[in-house]
This record gives C-alpha cells, sequence and structure tokens, in this order.
C-alpha cells in the first residue's frame, strides 16, 4: 500500500479554525484579528511561505504581526530543501497537539486548497502498489522537463490541475506517477471517502473567505505594484546571484521566474508587471473554483475584513 498523504492521529479535544481562500482576499489579516480576539496561535497552510529566502513576492505576515501573534510553519525551511504534503500534515498535526495542548486555539490559514484539504478530510490510500513498477515510471518520470510533465498531466488529469501550479514538479509528477501506476486520475483518488484528520474529539470550522471579484482583483494589482516598491526585483536578483534560479524555477510562486525573465532581457518592466499580475488574477480564479467544492462555511469580505472577523466569532 503506498501513502500519499498522511492523516493526522489526534486524540485531543479543542476546537480549532481553518481560514481558506484566493491570493489577495485577505487571509493574512483576518486570521490575525481571530487568533487576537479569540487566544490563538496561527499555522501557515501557504506552500510558499514556508521558504525563508523568498519574502517579497509570498506576501508573507509582516514582522508585528508574528511578533504579537506566534505563527509557525513561515520561514523554517530553505527552497533547498524538499517539503511535501505528507511532511506538512506531519508538521502541522504536532503544531495543532501543541496549540490544544496549551489551552489555545490553532488558527490554520492559508490558500494551498489541497493542504487544507488534507487537513479537513485526510489522506487517501493506493492498495497493492508495485513497488518495481513505481520505481521504473518514477525513473521514466524524471527524465522529462517540466514543461513536459505538466503537458502530460493536463491530457490524463485536468481536474487536478486547479491545485497543481505548472512549475511544481514535484506535485506534477506525483500526479503522474499516481495516473501510471494505477490508470486511474489523482483527482478521482482524492474525493475517496477519509476520516477527518483531526479526529471525533475535535471542533472544527473551516471558513472560506471570499470578495467582490473585481475588488480582490484591484486588490492583487496593488499588491504587485507593492511588491515592486519593496524590491522585489533586487530580491530575485540576489538570490539568481546566490545560486537559487533553478530552485526559483521549480518551487517559487508567480512571479519570480517571470522576474528571472526580465533580468535576462526577455520581459521589458512594463511587460513583467502586467504578465505578473494577470497570471495571479488567473490564479486566483483557479483558487475560487477549488474552493467552491469544499465543505465550507463562506464568509463575504468587506474592505477591511472587520465584518469577516466578527462573523466568524459568532459562529464559534
Amino acid at each position: 500500500m503506498v501513502f500519499y498523504y498522511i492523516m493526522m492521529e489526534k486524540e485531543t479535544a479543542g476546537r480549532i479554525i481553518i481560514i481558506g481562500g484566493p491570493t489577495g482576499v485577505g487571509k493574512s489579516s483576518v486570521a490575525f484579528s481571530v487568533a487576537e480576539k479569540a487566544g490563538g496561535e496561527i499555522i501557515s497552510a501557504d506552500s510558499m511561505q514556508f521558504y525563508r529566502e523568498t519574502s517579497i513576492g509570498t506576501d508573507k505576515p509582516p514582522a508585528w504581526m508574528r511578533e504579537k501573534i506566534p505563527h509557525y510553519l513561515v520561514d523554517f525551511l530553505s527552497l533547498k530543501e524538499d517539503f511535501d504534503v505528507y511532511e506538512f500534515a506531519e508538521a502541522a498535526a504536532e503544531k495543532v497537539d501543541d496549540i490544544l495542548g496549551r489551552k489555545k486555539i490553532p488558527v490554520i490559514a492559508g490558500g494551498s486548497g489541497l493542504y487544507l484539504r488534507i487537513l479537513t478530510k485526510g489522506i487517501f490510500t493506493i492498495p497493492g502498489a508495485d513497488k518495481e513498477k513505481q520505481k521504473k515510471i518514477r525513473e521514466a518520470l524524471e527524465k522529462k522537463t517540466t514543461e513536459e510533465l505538466y503537458a502530460e498531466l493536463e491530457k490524463a488529469d485536468p481536474a487536478i490541475l486547479d491545485a497543481v501550479h505548472k512549475n511544481d514538479r514535484k506535485r506534477i509528477r506525483r500526479a503522474l506517477e499516481v495516473y501510471r501506476l494505477t490508470g486511474r486520475r489523482m483527482s478521482l483518488w482524492q474525493k475517496q471517502k477519509t476520516e477527518s484528520s483531526f479526529g471525533d474529539e475535535t471542533n472544527v470550522k473551516y471558513f472560506i473567505l471570499t470578495r467582490d471579484r473585481e475588488e480582490m482583483y484591484n486588490r492583487i494589482e496593488c499588491r504587485v505594484d507593492r511588491m515592486f516598491e519593496s524590491g522585489w526585483i533586487e530580491e530575485v536578483k540576489r538570490l539568481k546571484e546566490e545560486g537559487f534560479a533553478e530552485h526559483l524555477r521549480s518551487k517559487a510562486p508567480i512571479g519570480y521566474v517571470e522576474i528571472l525573465e526580465h533580468l535576462e532581457g526577455r520581459l521589458t518592466l512594463e511587460e513583467l508587471k502586467s504578465l505578473i499580475k494577470q497570471k495571479t488574477r488567473n490564479f486566483a480564479k483557479k483558487q475560487l473554483t477549488w474552493f467552491r467544492r469544499e465543505d465550507g462555511i463562506w464568509i463575504e469580505m468587506d474592505d477591511g475584513g472587520e465584518k469577516a472577523v466578527k462573523e466568524i466569532l459568532s459562529i464559534l
């Protein structure tokens, strides 16, 4: 039996808050306010915030937030280190147990929909896998470029693309490995019934934030402008000089690869900004498509998020 995700086995009683939603919706500020008012500590479920080298383009919670309320699974990895959803679930489980054990409330926040699904719905397993066959499949996939793998995944399992970035080689390869190994799409395996990752003794509330589409797009564009003003190009240039270019291409979020192309003379500054804004808007749209399939409590955001915070607290 091959396990692709881990299920958190916990018997600890307590409340757990999950806050998801697309990029640009305002998750970080809402999670901070809820944690501050409810006596909570925050666990990041944003895979792009794990890496310490990439700061400006990942829109991590500012230092003052992290000083006031503990934030976990932020800046704890190097781009040179591998970290998958299996390890995320294990790390998140440890943090949840620790926070509950101190009579605090875990507030899990992020836009990585698949990571949140694993926490809320557990794992899927693939029975009867042939290890030798799996090894051969993996070796064959490793010989292909990321672009070739993504093109194959588009044909084999288009439904999984909402949760897999085209530069995320590891997750693309894993989805293809599952398909070649079993003849069944990974998106179908994920739909099989599994037990909650948090156990029966916890009270889990999963909130999904949304806001007016045009307002969200405007926030995205303003955020991208702010990132450039904060020295995003200089950050990427420094990382390139330090030998992180290939790691950025395979792991970094939207913007880093495009800035590398700008530094290599393939995009003008205006083309660069326009492209990043368009790709980020498209990504937010895909995230919304993903979250619509989840069993969460939808909350419409106002401008500052105060209404959402009140609604979450009232439900709790």
